[in-house]
């Protein structure tokens, strides 16, 4: 036993963010663009391919991370940053855009509040821009330019303002408005070959409810796209052949090409049971080449099959069987790309392709200190929920192990409308794994990837059918003999943490202890005190999604139900987190000692809505791996009772 537990992998490989996140190539392919965590921030690195030399970096100060970023030229990247306020751990986007050149020089500030504060650079006239700007277009035909998003920061009584494209210097940060968004909120813009802005999507009216505009260089006014232009409300722009004057966009679970002139809409790639996961396209980002679903385990269709590209990628695919094989970047010309491997044991490995040479060579491994084959195989599962509904989600099971009455952590994930579960590797499915756990994770209702009507099952239904899949999936692997009804924990974050405490009280039988981690306990507090309550967007979103009666949401708290709770109790929050206000833990921590009812508490004053600090990430797993095994080791009358209040801190 005492080798077997020094073999286990120590908790701090879980609790470890990647090495590596976003790699781009060059346009020549001359260079690599990569991201990468370093303690406390997060760096931009340009390496020379011909002998993987950094060349140039930035974000090297202090508690700033280099968020996400493009090539606008051979020569030059543009990056967005996110830095960490105050006391909060968690990064947050400033808006602002910074360039970067491979011949070393210091980065350029382009755009954002701190412009006049920047020494030799051109803000629109040297004043700072209180806004948020995205990139959306490098414009590699200009070397000069760029298209960017911008959103201003003037706020009238909690509304939401419109977005603008401008076209901006990326020499000097100058910018022109080019067209503004037909609606108000976040627009995903989409813009031809040519840099012609010619569609627009967003959810201008209610949550998930997407609107889509089209426009032309002829009628440069926005046009909204419905049945009768042959496509459908709701449709997302995947990607535009300006040329071919076509249009591909995800339609349902469908891919559909869409033709301009003829409006001609043919479907290219449909499943009955996912939406899209990834689409591939070819060196030129004009056509799709595969299109993968995840209605369990990827599952991945060849689009254009005497395509070139197309041929490549399936000959990939067969280099690194049983891996999710993805080309991250291509090269201008096609002669170059960054491929991803990854699964549900491999975190993600990045080879270099020479299209010359025919090989693919290792870069980096996203985790390296993570053994592939040493992780767990995690298994998709679906079962019926009470009223017949059909309910997806993933099982991992412990390696070397007889999956037959296992202890079970059951994981629900946050959001809740909109995240799911993935097949891919999960480092805290994989962290309970290695500790001997079977770990269940559903994909109730109000889950994104299954369709629009899988998602509107949810709606209002937080604490009741949500809930309800939870406890059914509990009972369909009870049923099959590979957990112990006697041992089943339930953890959670954020809509998580709520699941975990709700069915903790709606199925105390199920239940041996609960952990709520950032959790929202009582849903009026949050209809008050949240941030998402405080735009008209975050209000719309609650009310459509969770309900505004607020007897019914009392009904749907978990801190309304404590007489029914059996489980042994662990609360984690940040003290500093907006989005489930640190109010909830308090509540539900006054509640439980008004019954004195034991539990165990762990809270950090510098943490935003979940642990960002990897040292706080590794304390919160080790304690709460050790709560697990207590709880589920301790007689089912003891162990609620038997557990000490451990305090907040």
């Amino acid at each position: 036993m005492a080798e077997e537990a020094k073999a286990l992998p120590p908790v701090k490989d879980f609790a470890r963010f990647p090495d590596y996140e976003q790699l781009k190539l060059s346009p020549k392919g001359d260079y690599l663009a990569v991201t990468s965590r370093i303690e406390s921030r997060t760096v931009l690195a340009i390496l020379r391919l011909s002998d993987l030399k950094i060349v140039a970096s930035a974000g090297g100060a202090e508690y700033q991370h280099v968020n996400s970023f493009d090539w606008v030229s051979d020569e030059r990247v543009v990056y967005s940053i996110a830095e960490n306020y105050g006391s909060l751990e968690i990064p947050y986007l400033t808006g602002e855009l910074m360039a970067l050149d491979v011949d070393g020089s210091p980065s350029k500030y382009l755009f954002g509040y701190r412009g006049e504060m920047s020494t030799g650079t051109r803000i629109r006239g040297g004043k700072a821009e209180y806004a948020s700007a995205r990139l959306i277009d490098p414009l590699l035909d200009e070397p000069n330019y760029a298209l960017i998003a911008v959103y201003p920061w003037q706020d009238s009584a909690g509304q939401i303002n419109a977005e603008t494209v401008y076209k901006i210097n990326v020499r000097n940060g100058m910018t022109t408005p080019v067209v503004s968004a037909p609606g108000r909120g976040f627009t995903q813009f989409a813009t031809d070959e040519s840099g012609f802005v010619r569609f627009a999507a967003g959810e201008y009216r209610q949550a998930y409810a997407v609107d889509t505009y089209f426009r032309s260089p002829e009628e440069p006014r926005w046009k909204q796209l419905d049945g009768e232009d042959g496509v459908g409300g709701g449709a997302k722009v995947l990607a535009l052949d300006g040329a071919a004057q076509t249009v591909y966009m995800e339609s349902g679970s469908c891919l559909v090409s869409f033709r301009f002139n003829s409006k001609v809409r043919e479907r290219l790639a449909c499943n009955p049971t996912a939406e899209i996961y990834d689409v591939d396209y070819s060196h030129d980002g004009l056509i799709p080449i595969r299109v993968s679903f995840e209605p369990g385990k990827i599952e991945s269709m060849s689009l254009a099959e005497q395509h070139p590209d197309s041929r490549l990628l399936r000959a990939l695919e067969r280099s690194f069987p049983g891996q999710y094989t993805h080309i991250v970047s291509w090269s201008r010309d096609g002669s170059k790309a960054i491929i991803s491997a990854s699964s549900d044991r491999n975190p993600g490995t990045f080879y270099l392709f020479d299209r010359q040479a025919k090989k693919a060579e290792f870069l980096l491994a996203k985790e390296s200190w993570i053994d592939a084959e040493q992780m767990a195989e995690r298994q998709p599962i679906s079962f019926s929920a009470a009223d017949g509904m059909t309910i997806y989600g993933y099982l991992t099971l412990p390696r070397g192990q007889k999956p037959q009455q296992l202890p079970m952590v059951v994981l629900p994930h946050g959001g809740p409308f909109g995240p799911q579960d993935h097949w891919f590797y999960d480092d805290e499915a994989q962290m309970f794994a290695s500790r001997g756990y079977a770990v269940l994770q559903v994909n109730f209702r109000g889950s994104g990837g299954y369709g629009k009507a899988y998602l509107e099952a949810g709606k209002g239904k937080w604490g009741s059918a949500m809930i309800g899949d939870i406890a059914a999936g509990t009972r369909y692997v009870i049923g099959k003999g590979v957990a112990d009804a006697r041992r089943i924990c339930i953890y959670g974050g954020s809509f998580g943490g709520y699941a975990a405490m709700m069915s903790a009280v709606r199925y105390p039988e199920l239940y041996r202890c609960a952990i709520g981690y950032a959790g929202a306990y009582d849903l009026l507090i949050q209809r008050k005190e949240s941030d998402t309550a405080n735009t008209r967007i975050g209000r719309d979103y609650l009310n459509f999604f969770v309900g505004a009666d607020e007897a019914e949401l009392k009904e749907q708290s978990p801190i309304s139900h404590l007489d029914r709770l059996r489980a042994a109790v662990m609360l984690v929050h940040g003290e500093q987190d907006r989005r489930v206000p640190f109010s909830q833990f308090k509540a539900m921590r006054d509640a439980l000692k008004a019954r004195n009812y034991p539990f165990e508490s762990l809270t950090y004053a510098g943490e935003g809505h979940g642990f960002y600090s990897e040292a706080h990430r590794e304390e919160f797993y080790t304690r709460m791996l050790d709560f697990i095994a207590r709880s589920l080791s301790a007689p089912a009358s003891e162990s609620a009772s038997l557990l000490p209040e451990a305090g907040t801190r």
